[in-house]
């Protein structure tokens, strides 16, 4: 299964304006954040991890809660965990005004 998704940058730094870190640890886990905010522009690196959610989401086909879905990155490439499993077709594009993400759900799963 494959999910995609873009994401309008703005749209995060409006939420983030909004509703501060209700919607920061509502959305992220510690570590994406701690990754996020390590970068110049954390609003980029943020949509980048909600855009993989999303595409990750659909790709899934069901319903599930954004913290259980962790984004996490190893020599640059990122990755997602959800439920003990690692799903490694994952990718993640972003510039100043959007992020797009895209994840393949196969038999690449790895257990943690």
């Amino acid at each position: 299964m494959v999910g995609i998704d873009i994401v309008d940058v703005s749209r995060i730094t409006q939420a983030m304006k909004r509703f501060g870190d209700r919607f920061l640890n509502r959305v992220f886990t510690s570590q994406e954040l701690e990754y996020a905010r390590k970068k110049m522009r954390i609003q980029e690196s943020l949509a980048g991890r909600f855009a993989a959610k999303e595409a990750f989401i659909k790709a899934h086909g069901d319903a599930v809660s954004w913290k259980e879905i962790e984004i996490l990155q190893k020599g640059g490439k990122p990755y997602i965990v959800f439920k003990g499993k690692i799903y490694r077709e994952v990718s993640i594009s972003h510039e100043r005004a959007f992020a797009v993400a895209v994840v393949v759900i196969g038999n690449d799963t790895d257990q943690r």
